[in-house]
């Protein structure tokens, strides 16, 4: 993106203001960045001309965008560490010496929960970055791969160690490969 978003004459390029305005996942603060202008300034041209809302403008519309926001997983993540953080700060800065036992066992249990809760969305997010590398056609033994380096490797192993060196280790693979040095 660039710092300032003027076209030649000076005046603000709306057309690309409006699209980063359409960009629901940009906060304001950042559509206005670099145009001059405050983001209320933005929102009010937006409106008098027409441009989509930025907000749902139905009840059901914005429990659907709240909850569609709030269940994407690198902001689960972000929200349980924060919530963390903010558990393991309170308890730090009590006195424990004075709190009964059930209370600190109750405190332990939650704080427990949370991390394995974030252990729990980190190992959804990684099955699904496999499964989404599996549907793009990385496979297993996809040109480049350490499996497919580590079977064109036992191969020159195995030609060597039955004494065909004539027939040349040129340090080229023999398929259309990248050499094992890189």
């Amino acid at each position: 993106m660039t710092n300032s978003i003027t076209s030649s004459e000076g005046e603000p390029d709306w057309r690309a203001i409006r699209k980063r305005y359409e960009n629901l996942g940009l906060p304001m603060s950042e559509v206005a960045a670099g145009t001059g202008m405050a983001w209320q300034k933005i929102a009010g041209y937006a409106a008098r001309h027409g441009w989509e809302m930025r907000k749902p403008r139905t009840p059901k519309q914005k429990v659907e965008a709240v909850r569609d926001v709030a269940l994407m997983p690198t902001r689960l993540a972000t929200r349980l560490k924060r919530l963390i953080a903010r558990e393991i700060e309170a308890l730090e800065s009590e006195c424990t010496d004075e709190r009964p036992a059930l209370e600190r066992e109750r405190d332990a249990r939650r704080l427990s929960s949370l991390v394995r809760s974030l252990e729990k969305l980190n190992d959804i997010k990684a099955a699904k970055t496999k499964r989404d590398d599996k549907k793009d056609g990385d496979s297993l033994y996809a040109p480049g791969s350490d499996a497919e380096m580590r079977a064109e490797l036992e191969r020159r192993l195995a030609r060597f160690a039955a004494g065909d060196t004539e027939s040349g280790l040129s340090g080229e693979p023999e398929r259309g490969g990248e050499s094992l040095a890189d």
